[in-house]
């Protein structure tokens, strides 16, 4: 039950009673990849959800997972995140874990290294996950000496805020968003907020909370509530009339962490009315765009808005196929975006089609409504 050669303080008992409630990021849980240089699926999502019942009931028969939605009651919660290297076929994973009593209070913080070589060993990746889990809950019992009597059960895995869970020192990832309203409501791509259980805005060096109001998943459309009011909201062009070869300016906040923290401008036009293999709902534009840009606003040298930044065309792919296409980028049209907002009943001004209009006003107009996204697991 216990690794060869550990020892626990005398009074700690193994199998412990204790009600341990173990949080994973959800898109760890998530994960399953290809290692091309060895031809080998992976999935240790898989092994990670597993390891709190093959290697944490061993040693926590009350042990129970608190992803959100889950229920039940917990004495400590651990928040365990991984962290994988992989080079020269040696995989690492250090696994950063901070233990919590059900008042949201730091019983114990810390890391648990594993590696092991991959080549000619494919279960490499469960063995490491599973060794150190068990090595990080040996640590909880080593220094913490729980019991069900020391930290009763009264924590409920439904309460627990996402705050105390989610690693705050770098966001899994980041995208864009933009304000809709005087009110400070915040439009973007739903698939920015995809399993975020925290998620922070920031403008002009200001950084506020943003929670969920409207989603939908088909149109990959949310709207964002700030509390944040604003004089400096996006106008939908009404009636949404795109006109092909019509300049455009796609405000975003392309790769975090590598490029400026400032918003990136980009200048294109309006390539076709339809998406990829013509589908409906999205139009075609050529302002280059990069991870982080997903959800910003595409405008007219009006000032208008005209669509929402969701995709570009997986340009490693098409070249392993001899195919180089530039600024291939998608957004869906914002005539969409009024439906869904009519619908949940979010306010938006709609101004008719400006004529003229100039480069400036475009990006005078999206600069100033943008704000960077960040999503915590």
């Amino acid at each position: 039950m216990l690794p060869k050669g550990v020892k626990l303080p005398a009074g700690v008992a193994v199998p412990n009673d204790t009600a341990l409630a173990i949080y994973f990021p959800p898109g760890e849980i998530k994960a399953r990849t290809h290692l091309a240089s060895l031809n080998l699926w992976i999935d240790p999502g898989k092994a990670l959800d597993d390891s709190r019942t093959t290697v944490a009931k061993k040693l926590f028969p009350n042990a129970l997972p608190a992803d959100p939605g889950n229920t039940g009651q917990y004495g400590v919660l651990l928040a365990v995140h991984p962290q994988w290297a992989f080079a020269a076929g040696i995989l690492r994973l250090e696994m950063n874990y901070r233990a919590f009593d059900p008042a949201g209070q730091l019983l114990r913080e810390g890391s648990q290294v594993q590696t092991a070589s991959v080549a000619g060993n494919p279960g490499a990746f469960d063995a490491v996950i599973y060794k150190a889990m068990q090595m990080v809950l040996v640590d909880v019992l080593r220094e913490l000496a729980p019991s069900a009597a020391k930290f009763p059960a009264t924590g409920d895995v439904s309460a627990v805020s996402p705050a105390t869970v989610v690693r705050r020192d770098e966001p899994v990832s980041t995208g864009t968003g933009f304000f809709i309203n005087r009110s400070g409501q915040v439009l973007t791509a739903a698939h920015v907020l995809r399993d975020c259980l925290l998620v922070e805005a920031q403008q002009d060096g200001v950084t506020f909370p943003v929670t969920r109001r409207a989603e939908s998943v088909l149109l990959d459309l949310a709207v964002l509530d700030s509390g944040r009011e604003t004089t400096e909201d996006l106008p939908f062009r009404k009636g949404q009339s795109l006109t092909l070869g019509e300049s455009v300016t796609n405000v975003g906040f392309p790769l975090s962490g590598l490029l400026a923290t400032s918003p990136n401008l980009t200048r294109g036009n309006v390539s076709a009315r339809a998406g990829l293999k013509g589908s409906e709902g999205l139009f075609q534009f050529s302002a280059p765009i990069q991870p982080g840009s997903s959800g910003g606003p595409v405008v007219s040298d009006g000032g208008e808005l005209l669509g929402i930044t969701v995709s570009t065309l997986n340009v490693a792919a098409l070249v392993s196929q001899g195919l180089l296409p530039q600024n291939v980028n998608f957004a869906l049209d914002a005539k969409h975006a009024v439906a869904f907002l009519r619908r949940e009943q979010v306010e938006f001004t709609e101004v008719e089609p400006r004529s003229g209009g100039s480069m400036q006003q475009a990006n005078d107009a999206a600069l100033g409504a943008v704000v960077q996204l960040s999503c915590y697991q």
